[in-house]
This record gives C-alpha cells, structure tokens and sequence, in this order.
C-alpha cells in the first residue's frame, strides 16, 4: 500500500536523477538529518530497550517479547523513512502525493507498529518515571481523562487530519519550520490515540468488539471524505503548482489525484481490515459462547431425564 506510491514517485529518480536548470538532482541523496527529529527518535529507542530490558528482568517476558520489540523498531524505522530520507524531500518541494505517502505512514502505519510494542504493563515501563508521576498527578489526572476519551482521539484525529489541508494552513505549515513540526506531531499523536482504542489498548476506556469495529469504520469516512476534497478540487498548494521540475511527468492535477488515492487505499486496508478482524473475532466469541451454553443446556437437560424416568418409575410401582 505504500511501496506503489514511493515507486511510483521515486521512478524517475531511479533514473539517475532529474535534470533541473541544466544540472541533475540526485533527489535520493536528499537526506533530511533533522537533529531534533533524530534526538527524538533516538531517545524513544533508548527509552524502549530499556523498559523492555527492565520487565524481562522483572518476570515480564509474556509482555516483553523479540516480536513486540521488532514491531516497535519497525515503528522508528517508518518514521525515519517518512520524516528523514529522501521522501520528506520529495514531499516538500515537489509531489503532493509524496507528501501523503509521509502522513500515511507517520498517522497510521508507525502508530500501529509502536502500539504493538508498547502493548500491555509495557507502556508503563517506557515512559519514564517522572513523566508517570506528572500524569497521574491531581491536575493532570482529569485532563488525561479526557484526552484519552474515544470521542475525544476521534474528532482530534478528524481536525488534525482536515485542518492541515486546507491550503492556507497547508502552504503555512511548508513555510514555517515550528508549524511543520506542529503539524507532523498532532498527525502522529492522534494517529497513535486512535489505533491505541481500536487496539484495546485503554483498560478503563475499552470499547465492545462491535463499537471498535465501528470506530474504526467511522474514521475511514472521516478520511474518505477528506480524500474526495483533494479528489474533486483543481491544485490546491501553491508550493506544488509552481514547482517546474515535474517528476515522474506528473501534472499538479494528476499528482494531487494520486495523493487522494494514496489516502484511500492505506485507510481502507489499516482501518477496514482492522474493523473486519475485530467482527471476525466477535463472531468467534459469540459462536463460541452459543456453543458453551448449548453444551451446559445439554448437560441439565442430561441431569434431569434419570430423576424423571425414576420418578415414573415409582409411580407405576405404587
């Protein structure tokens, strides 16, 4: 679902780079080494191994398994692709969809990875003690409350996914190193409140199967409908519409087509199947318990027929 769209973006580029004014762009040598992106997700690497370290000592290795942690290293990895190597380049200056194939992997693919790894007593362990104690402080304790609330990582995940794109904040946020960065963290952050209530991740706030799989059904219209906003509209970014250098042929038009596509198809896969796995496993459970309570129906039914045949029994004797 993503490696289509960085193909398909990184073609030409694959071509020995693009000629531009009479030079070539290698545009594969355009690494973004942000120092304080790196410092970031260097420290949540640290801050990982170790808490995973921590609870394997401690009698946790249930929780503290080799595949959860690979699912969190997986999740660094996808943020480093998007935020780091030559696609955040790419995004920046020159394709829209470039651009999405970032948000999709900052807003949905590493939330699920880190959420896999941070599942259960985990998450208790990586973050560090002082923030723990600062959260589960008096007056921070209500309004972590009601941030964590479905509704609430619901309707934050829509703005933090609509607002960016509308073209006066979106061409802001392009031109603005602080906004950028605002504009990456609510992405991810509410991306990661999402999948955490979809996952079941939130003992107190733990949703049935069937309003999981709903929530999650709910937020692929959120997205579709933001989709067929950048579908049905001519160029909306300026920064796109200027830039001369036209990789991979892609006109402003068809390129920001292929970033509503791209939106479409990973939000159909990620929260369509994992609305449709949360129903397989409700059906599971119904099934199971029918067949549970067919059994304990059976066996009281079993129970009584000897009393009864005693009881007719007796009386035909008198």
């Amino acid at each position: 679902m993503i490696f289509i769209p960085i193909a398909a973006v990184a073609s030409p580029v694959l071509e020995a780079g693009h000629v531009h004014g009479g030079s070539v762009t290698d545009h594969w040598s355009q690494w973004h080494f942000d120092p304080f992106v790196l410092l970031l997700l260097g420290a949540l690497t640290f801050a990982y191994a170790v808490g995973w370290r921590r609870l394997r000592v401690r009698g946790g290795r249930e929780y503290a398994t080799i595949p959860r942690g690979i699912a969190f290293l997986c999740g660094i990895n996808t943020l480093v692709l998007a935020l780091i190597s030559p696609l955040h380049h790419l995004g920046v200056d020159y394709l829209l969809s470039a651009h999405m194939v970032q948000h999709m992997m900052v807003g949905d693919i590493a939330p699920i990875l880190l959420c896999l790894g941070v599942y259960g007593p985990m998450r208790f362990f990586v973050i560090p003690k002082p923030v723990l104690r600062w959260v589960a402080g008096p007056g921070m304790r209500p309004v972590i409350r009601e941030l964590g609330r479905p509704r609430t990582a619901f309707w934050a995940w829509v703005v933090a996914t609509g607002v960016w794109y509308i073209p006066v904040v979106y061409n802001a946020a392009l031109d603005n190193t602080a906004l950028h960065y605002l504009m990456w963290f609510t992405i991810f952050i509410t991306g990661v409140a999402v999948w955490s209530h979809i996952l079941a991740m939130v003992p107190h706030m733990r949703m049935t199967n069937a309003k999981r799989a709903g929530y999650a059904v709910g937020l692929l219209f959120a997205g579709m409908i933001i989709s067929e906003f950048l579908f049905l509209n001519d160029p909306l970014y300026q920064v796109y519409v200027d830039q001369p250098d036209r990789l991979f042929g892609l006109t402003p038009e068809a390129d920001q087509i292929r970033a509503s596509l791209t939106m479409t198809a990973e939000q159909m896969i990620t929260l369509l199947m994992a609305a449709t796995l949360i129903m397989w496993n409700h059906v599971d459970n119904a099934v199971a318990d029918r067949a549970a309570l067919d059994e304990d129906s059976t066996a009281e039914a079993g129970e009584a027929t000897p009393a009864s045949s005693g009881e007719v029994l007796g009386a035909g004797g008198s």
